[in-house]
């Protein structure tokens, strides 16, 4: 019975959090974008948290995009909505530690990046490189 229980619990611990990825590195395109940044998942739903220490130039619009190509592939200004990107949400600040739920009905996998977009002017602030 105790070794059902803690596999059982052990079994739960690893697949809680079974996918995670963090970094400091941006790829910029337009304008500059640092700091700490990491997709979790919990309970089968994944995240993408900005640190405190997150800092980009503010801009009208700007919104979080998962996007099938990899950085150094985005050359189109409006790449981004017209390749396959999917809108995770608006960028609540430029500055600061945000968190924002991916979309539940996506395959992560799918997904080559995660990128800042001025909707309002087609721009590409920058963005993250993510893995499979």
């Amino acid at each position: 019975m105790k070794t059902t229980v803690f596999t059982f619990l052990l079994f739960t611990l690893i697949t809680s959090s079974a996918y995670t990825q963090n970094g400091n590195q941006w790829v910029e395109k337009v304008y500059n974008v640092k700091g700490n940044w990491s997709i979790t998942e919990k309970n089968g739903q994944h995240y993408f948290r900005l640190g405190s220490n997150f800092n980009t130039l503010a801009g009208p619009n700007l919104k979080l995009y998962l996007s099938p190509l990899k950085m150094s592939e985005i050359k189109n200004r409006e790449a981004i909505d017209k390749e396959g990107g999917v809108l995770i949400a608006e960028l609540k600040s430029n500055k600061g530690s945000q968190q924002y739920k991916l979309p539940e009905d996506i395959n992560l996998t799918d997904y080559k990046s995660i990128v800042i977009h001025c909707q309002q002017f087609a721009v590409v602030w920058g963005g993250v490189d993510i893995e499979k």
